[in-house]
């Protein structure tokens, strides 16, 4: 009777993996091509030199600096603190609609309250901006639908990987996998969808980006590992 009951919630985690990576994908055919259709403005605008994504006048109207902090803990439960530095603006369009969103602390201390903008459109939504002789652009709304289909297709493999090959050990043990599973998936899939909107980088920037990239997805990877072979340690 145990075994049987075990075979049945084992076939329910299968399905329930395969639901959620089908949801994922067929979920983020349309932002996918929303993006691609995006990159096309960009190599546009590249090719050009300007002209391609719709511009508007603006005005920088805000503007602060907060911190987010994070805490982790590891497969022995030891736990650490990470804390991030936001530069954040915030602009008002021509109709009057405000926004607000992070920037490089290089733009942010470019600027203050009263620094005339012109921001960069596409399909009406804001997705650059120009002011004291520096640009900052930002990933589109698109791309963040994207992202969240992507994760979802990824807990799905992480939830079907788990059904046909996973065991139970505890409910703690089970939530520490899924956020290192998910951890896991942040940087490839932010860095994808970065390179699906506007293309390769190039410099020292880019380095920085995939150095920082590796490390963040390979300390969830040890996590991950290390709390499958806790029981042994």
């Amino acid at each position: 009777m145990r075994r049987n009951l075990a075979a049945v919630v084992r076939g329910l985690v299968i399905a329930a993996g395969l639901v959620a990576l089908a949801t994922g994908l067929v979920g983020a055919a349309e932002p996918y091509q929303q993006t691609r259709a995006f990159h096309r403005v960009v190599e546009c605008e590249q090719q050009r030199s300007g002209n391609c994504f719709d511009s508007e006048p603006g005005s920088i109207v805000g503007r602060r600096i907060y911190t987010t902090t994070s805490t982790h803990t590891d497969a022995e439960g030891h736990t650490w603190t990470t804390t991030h530095t936001h530069y954040e603006i915030t602009w008002q369009r021509a109709d009057g609609r405000r926004q607000a969103r992070d920037v490089t602390s290089a733009f942010y201390r470019a600027v203050g309250e009263g620094t005339a903008a012109t921001l960069r459109l596409w399909r009406d939504e804001v997705v650059g901006i120009e002011a004291a002789g520096l640009s900052h652009w930002f990933v589109p709304e698109s791309g963040h639908r994207l992202s969240g289909w992507l994760h979802l297709a990824w807990l799905g493999t992480g939830v079907l990987l788990w059904g046909l090959f996973g065991w139970w050990d505890g409910l703690f043990m089970l939530g520490f996998r899924v956020l290192a599973w998910m951890f896991m998936s942040i940087m490839p899939v932010w860095g994808a969808i970065s390179v699906l909107a506007y293309g390769w980088s190039s410099g020292a920037e880019v380095v920085v980006q995939v150095v920082f990239g590796v490390l963040f997805t390979g300390v969830s990877a040890a996590m991950l590992i290390a709390s499958l072979f806790f029981a042994d340690w």
